[in-house]
């Protein structure tokens, strides 16, 4: 298939750069914690080395102290005929606190995890899954933590929040979002997810006709459940078709306070 011709087709320029706002830190500070959520970049499918450098240039850009990739980050990792020459790129992805990553539904399918840790470790990013670590903002504790893909291996929240200190800021990285509905229930202060590409192909009024398994009730954008704030970011790359329709790519940058 020629893609040049498709319409509609996604190109890196095509981004937006969405910033909220939360008030969730126990103790003040003199700046907010600053916090980028990317998800579902598929590289191997239709997301190129290109765009994955001018995207990374936008986020080093906006200084975050905590970088969370919610998962989907390959797709193909064979479309690649060796992909460690991601690495060098990747490791060029920043921030204070560190960049963290768990795994989607698409990383765990092409049964190549191993090699994938073996790049994240490469590349700087920190695997978390069905596990968390607990981050020093400021003198402020914060646990984050991460867990394995729900639809195709065995994501466990008791298991990510073992370690967990009681009464501490917790923010959770869970690819599906529709699993906010259980995750609500453990205290989270804030899940970050992705996985439904906000639909991808959207249209007014209607919003979107397709969408994934665990990715239907919250699709795109912020929601309250219970105590707990909701992100579902949009994603950067595709999948299936590498189109979308008024439904940009986005980075999504937070100013917690």
């Amino acid at each position: 298939m020629n893609k040049n011709w498709l319409p509609f087709k996604s190109k890196k320029e095509d981004v937006v750069i969405k910033r909220h706002t939360l008030n969730l830190l126990r103790q003040p500070h003199a700046a907010p914690l600053k916090v980028i959520h990317i998800s579902d970049l598929h590289l191997g499918f239709h997301y190129s080395y290109d765009d994955l450098i001018y995207h990374i240039q936008l986020i080093n850009d906006l200084q975050p102290d905590i970088i969370i990739i919610s998962g989907d980050l390959f797709d193909n990792i064979d479309h690649y005929h060796n992909p460690e020459h991601l690495i060098p790129l990747l490791k060029t992805m920043t921030a204070p606190l560190g960049v963290f990553f768990s795994y989607g539904n698409h990383d765990q399918r092409i049964h190549q995890t191993p090699r994938i840790s073996r790049i994240l470790s490469a590349s700087n990013i920190q695997l978390l899954t069905n596990t968390g670590v607990v981050l020093d903002f400021d003198q402020e504790p914060i646990f984050l933590g991460g867990l394995d893909d729900i639809i195709n291996s065995k994501g466990n929240m008791y298991q990510a929040l073992k370690n967990r200190p009681d009464d501490m800021l917790t923010m959770m990285i869970v690819h599906e979002p529709d699993y906010a509905d259980f995750v609500e229930q453990f205290k989270v202060d804030v899940q970050f997810s992705g996985h439904s590409h906000g639909g991808q192909i959207r249209f007014p009024l209607v919003g979107a006709p397709v969408k994934p398994q665990l990715g239907r009730k919250y699709v795109k954008g912020l929601y309250r459940i219970g105590a707990m704030t909701l992100h579902v970011s949009p994603g950067l790359g595709t999948t299936h078709l590498p189109i979308r329709l008024f439904c940009p790519p986005e980075i999504t940058l937070f100013n917690i306070h």
